[in-house]
């Protein structure tokens, strides 16, 4: 009897193990530790605890059977993706989140391998880590098909978003640009198509964001089918602010500023228009239509700032891009405003250096000297008090910007 009881026990701790699903490591660090031990890649699951369709992933991930193929040919870890620590990694691998729950595929190496959204079935989970296992088709090895000149229509998309997600930004719009000109241009309308635009492409002026631009309303039916109304704006209003942040709107026309903030209105956010694009329609004032026009933008601008730290960086920005001091008694009014409100030491010696440079600007050589000193006797208060790991790196880069100052005066 109780040897019947011991093997039934036992075999209840066996179907136990068996049924809890798949095996999450407490760390990253474990996991990838642990990889490199076995030989086997690290399957990376990126979730939110309150996000309804992770939550609904839970039962599935849980599933006996995937369990079983995971834990065989995996190492996992669930990564959270609202804990900044957890996260860390994937800053670290400048890998980007364009949505979640979301599947990566790591070698022990911590290259990424492949990346999927996962869909909510054993069946489909097993046949996602079955892909990933295979180097044939695996997204990572796509970029090389590409360059033989494969142009599948479906291996572009799973190029175009691995790209994305990795943040090569270059390869991506090689990529998407093809995906475009194959793509048949009587499906464009389709929920491919808008599909494609918001999880593949990194390009305002791409084919499918300049469709999809025009014809917003198929867009906003879909969303509204998918549960999502009013979400229509989100992906394009994405490839808006990365145009307009981009290095190359610097050099823009003020043509093409105009059709930015044209796109803006399109989008319902118009309002909004100025304030994100002044920085690229100032130095388009500035080349086109001369300095007296241009400034006069700028100071239209902070008629009603009084925000210290604005101020001081509207200071920055006429540094950076007038070419000479014939406006720096007006602008030095600016610091002027913002020195009695600035209480870190950081901050003080911001102004300070930045008071360096327009008095250099100007010619007055012996004023910016002496504000420079000012900015390093800041600098080296603020390094002794500086304990939070992101205010040292301010401090750091100020420190950096004073040094390289101080040499060009010297």
């Amino acid at each position: 009897m109780k040897k019947t009881f011991l093997l039934g026990y036992f075999l209840l701790l066996i179907s136990t193990a068996f049924s809890q699903g798949i095996t999450f490591e407490s760390t990253i660090e474990a996991a990838f530790q642990k990889a490199k031990a076995s030989g086997k890649m690290v399957f990376v699951e990126c979730y939110s605890p309150h996000c309804p369709i992770c939550m609904g992933l839970e039962p599935t991930l849980k599933n006996a059977e995937v369990g079983k193929f995971y834990n065989q040919n995996f190492v996992n870890y669930k990564l959270n993706v609202e804990d900044a620590k957890q996260v860390a990694f994937l800053n670290k691998k400048k890998i980007f989140l364009p949505g979640f729950p979301l599947f990566f595929f790591f070698d022990s190496n911590q290259n990424l391998l492949h990346s999927t959204d996962p869909i909510n079935t054993p069946k489909d989970l097993i046949k996602q880590a079955q892909t990933a296992l295979d180097p044939n088709q695996q997204v990572a090895g796509f970029w090389k098909k590409y360059q033989a000149g494969d142009r599948d229509i479906n291996m572009m998309v799973s190029l175009a978003y691995f790209l994305r997600i990795k943040q090569d930004t270059i390869r991506n719009k090689q990529v998407a640009n093809d995906l475009y000109s194959v793509y048949p241009k009587n499906q464009l309308g389709d929920k491919t198509s808008w599909a494609i635009m918001k999880k593949c492409i990194m390009d305002l002026y791409n084919g499918f964001s300049q469709f999809w631009l025009n014809n917003i309303a198929i867009g906003a039916k879909y969303e509204a089918d998918e549960g999502h109304p009013g979400q229509e704006g989100n992906a394009l209003g994405r490839l808006l602010q990365l145009e307009i942040f981009s290095p190359q709107a610097n050099t823009y026309s003020l043509a093409k500023v105009k059709q930015l903030k044209q796109y803006m209105n399109l989008l319902g956010v118009g309002q909004y228009a100025t304030a994100n694009t002044w920085q690229i329609e100032c130095p388009a004032l500035l080349r086109e239509q001369g300095k007296d026009v241009a400034f006069n933008f700028l100071k239209g601008l902070i008629k009603a700032q009084t925000q210290p730290q604005l101020l001081v960086y509207y200071v920055t920005f006429y540094n950076n891009t007038f070419p000479d001091g014939q406006f720096a008694p007006e602008v030095r009014s600016w610091l002027s405003s913002a020195r009695p409100q600035l209480k870190s030491e950081q901050e003080i010696a911001n102004l300070n250096y930045e008071s360096a440079r327009l008095y250099k600007k100007s010619g007055d050589l012996a004023n910016a000297k002496k504000d420079l000193a000012a900015a390093q006797t800041s600098i080296i208060a603020a390094k002794a008090k500086v304990t939070d790991p992101n205010l040292k790196n301010v401090v750091v880069s100020i420190e950096n910007n004073i040094n390289k100052l101080a040499g060009e005066l010297k």
